[in-house]
């Protein structure tokens, strides 16, 4: 794919990503630790936020401390580390409870395999992560252009806009089961309004009133309607509901 001569606004995802804007990332951020130089205490200087963000882009689990988020980040910056010279046969040379142990750590091992199949598997794995690892960060790049971009006044597609969730003015916008509400509203208007409207229980009896209006919840999610439509009104109620009061305001009746 060839990079199209236009704003950095107007690209898909995968048109940006080609460019090398894509992978630039400022001093500050946490990004910018050169891998060789991770340690737990060095990414922990960061906030939690900030380690999660490393953790996503390195594949990782999010659930933990921070702590335990960082050492997942060193183990598999070492497996990959450990990985960068190899191939498939180098690899299949090594001991099976050494494979055993790198998959393991990678998160791939399938015991069924034998030692040359696991070690085409950790070569296709570490491939398959390096462009993993560019996607993610050349997505968060994208989406904070989008943002600023639509903030700024600037015209930005509406599939860019709705991909990241956000309005016409760069704003987070509610989401009905993980859809931008602008989104789901092209698709079951009907729907949505009544949800939005009525009380749950009037809601289910729309439900069962208006099967061809509801079945169009299932281009949102398939599922969508399987406990009768119960978690689709809390959705959409919360959706809509009014902003918080700011704190400023909140003892004024």
């Amino acid at each position: 794919m060839t990079i199209p001569d236009k704003p950095f606004h107007e690209m898909t995802p995968a048109e940006y990503e080609l460019t090398a804007h894509s992978q630039a990332v400022p001093k500050w951020s946490i990004l910018a630790i050169q891998p060789e130089q991770y340690s737990v205490s060095t990414i922990c200087r960061y906030g939690a936020d900030h380690v999660r963000a490393l953790a996503r882009v390195w594949g990782v689990n999010l659930s933990g401390s921070k702590i335990v988020v960082a050492e997942g980040i060193v183990r598999r910056r070492d497996v990959r580390a450990a990985l960068s010279w190899e191939t498939e046969n180098t690899l299949s040379r090594k001991s099976r409870p050494v494979l055993t142990v790198i998959a393991q750590d990678a998160g791939v091992y399938r015991p069924w395999l034998n030692r040359r199949d696991l070690a085409a598997l950790l070569i296709q794995w570490r491939c398959e992560e390096r462009s993993r690892a560019r996607r993610e960060i050349a997505r968060a790049r994208h989406e904070l252009l989008i943002m600023r971009a639509a903030r700024a006044g600037l015209t930005v597609p509406r599939n860019n806009l709705e991909r990241y969730g956000l309005d016409e003015h760069g704003n987070r916008q509610p989401a009905i089961c993980g859809v931008p509400l602008s989104r789901a509203l092209q698709v079951a208007p009907n729907a949505i309004a009544s949800a939005r409207d009525l009380s749950k229980d009037a809601f289910l009896r729309w439900i069962r009133s208006h099967p061809s209006a509801a079945a169009t919840l299932t281009l949102i999610g398939t599922g969508i309607l399987a406990d009768g439509g119960v978690g689709f009104w809390r959705t959409v109620q919360e959706a809509f509901a009014p902003a918080e009061i700011p704190p400023l305001f909140a003892s004024v009746e």
